[in-house]
């Protein structure tokens, strides 16, 4: 977001990064030995240019050249926060000024995103928001700033830094001086691109390491165009019962199940499948509900003119025979400072389980920060070949097959998956899978696939007890 980059370029890749701790190094640095962000570039180009940073997470005092900022302190609330920024606006009328508000996150880290009090959050930052452009039109210069709105990540249940587009996905407004009016941008804007929008509205030259470009498009006078614009999409299709958090969509029952899909717009048909493959036009049109009595994989999407018009929809139904013994056992460990999986050996467990799946789910106890679970089965082969297993885990997991190690997933981080492959024979092999939650958010599911079976949560019937 200041520095014009990516991780790839500027080298911080985690809230743990420090200038003597990090994985990757910048490819270029500044004389503080950071990359270099649009705060140096302002300090540097612009003759007596007053800047400042008013940030709620303290961290955010690490990552820039702290001799290029005149103003640069950390509120110890939002509202001091905002009370801080408008006091320096309106007495200092900066050359630029960066605001961080962090109680956002704060909600989406306790309550879960898009709940209720994540978005009582949001209502509150844009009350602080419009303090700021009350001081903004006080110090006098609403005629000639440029303010941008965005956010450095979405999330998903309480947790974020995975793969989904509600992580992701970030907003960009932008207002003010020479910026179009009620104008909606049809072409990408990345987060990145919000450092080089400033510094190609202030006359700077961009550094040849900053991958960034100007949002242009927003400007009055700017008007680029070529094939590649960004796709309309609708809202895709729910199936029920539809996913909560970071729980897919359909579940686990008894026998037999009834599949609803709905669609949420006034438009599109919906085409499905439910083997696993992805929907097209020429796939089942749905008309009604259907029951199915196997596991199923659902995939399903919006079409419009026989063309794909919504994200792609899945929901993993699995079916539990009547009266099945519960195939999976777990044991519970309370640790503390959890980074990555610990050493089990010799420690006892503060408590043991049974379950039908290998997921966080479906574990009785509590799930504290710094706990670790570790599931044991056996998984019935029927068919030789290669097999794909997969955890999708915030933080850590690791899972082996035969005492083989397949998949890891370790590591303090958001729900993400990882896979591995192994060739298997027909017959049962034990199956084990370690995960931790470190804090914050925590999820486990474990899917996995083969040239015949579509890649699906691995279903209870293919299990048992060792």
């Amino acid at each position: 977001m200041i520095m014009g980059a990516g991780p790839e370029q500027h080298g911080i890749t985690s809230n743990s990064w420090e200038k003597n701790n990090f994985v990757l190094p910048a490819v270029v640095q500044s004389e503080d030995f950071i990359f270099p962000t649009i705060f140096s570039l302002i300090d540097k180009q612009i003759e007596n240019a007053e800047i400042g940073a008013i940030y709620h997470w303290e961290g955010f005092g690490r990552l820039f050249e702290k001799s290029a900022v005149d103003y640069d302190v950390a509120g110890k609330t939002e509202d001091e926060t905002a009370l801080l920024a408008c006091q320096y606006i309106e007495s200092k009328k900066p050359t630029f000024t960066f605001i961080h508000f962090d109680h956002v996150d704060h909600a989406g880290h306790e309550f879960g995103h898009g709940t209720k009090e994540y978005y009582k959050s949001v209502e509150k930052a844009d009350k602080l928001l419009e303090q700021v452009f009350s001081a903004i039109e006080k110090s006098g210069m609403a005629d000639e700033t440029l303010v941008i709105i965005s956010s450095d990540h979405g999330g998903i249940g309480l947790g974020h830094g995975g793969e989904s587009l509600a992580e992701i996905e970030i907003p960009f407004i932008i207002w003010g001086k020479s910026v179009k009016k009620n104008h909606k941008l049809t072409y990408p804007v990345y987060q990145y691109d919000n450092a080089a929008t400033v510094a190609f509205a202030l006359g700077l030259k961009i550094p040849i390491a900053w991958i960034g470009k100007p949002v242009k498009n927003a400007l009055m006078g700017f008007s680029e165009t070529d094939e590649y614009s960004l796709i309309e999409r609708l809202k895709e299709p729910m199936i029920l019962p539809k996913a909560s958090l970071n729980k897919k969509a359909g579940g686990l029952f008894d026998e037999q199940m009834e599949i609803i899909i709905e669609n949420p717009n006034h438009t599109g048909k919906v085409f499905y499948t439910i083997d696993g493959t992805m929907p097209s036009k020429d796939s089942n049109a749905y008309n009604a509900p259907f029951k199915t009595n196997k596991n199923t994989v659902v995939k399903c999407a919006i079409f419009m003119d026989s063309k794909i018009s919504s994200a792609v929809s899945e929901a993993y139904f699995r079916v539990k025979p009547k009266n099945l013994v519960a195939p999976v056992t777990y044991e519970l460990f309370y640790l503390d400072n959890l980074s990555e999986i610990p050493t089990l050996e010799n420690r006892k467990p503060d408590s043991m389980g049974s379950c039908f799946e290998i997921t966080s789910d479906e574990v009785k106890e509590e799930i504290k920060n710094n706990t670790v679970v570790r599931f044991n089965t056996q998984i019935v082969i029927e068919k030789e070949g290669e097999y794909t297993f997969y955890t999708r885990s915030d933080d850590g997991s690791k899972l082996w097959v035969n005492n083989m190690e397949v998949v890891d997933n370790d590591g303090d981080h958001g729900v993400k998956e990882k896979a591995g492959k192994i060739v298997l024979k027909p017959g049962k092999y034990p199956l084990e899978v370690i995960w931790f939650n470190g804090g914050g958010g925590s999820w486990l599911d474990v899917f996995y696939q083969s040239a015949e079976i579509p890649k699906q949560i691995i279903p209870t019937t293919v299990l048992k007890l060792n």
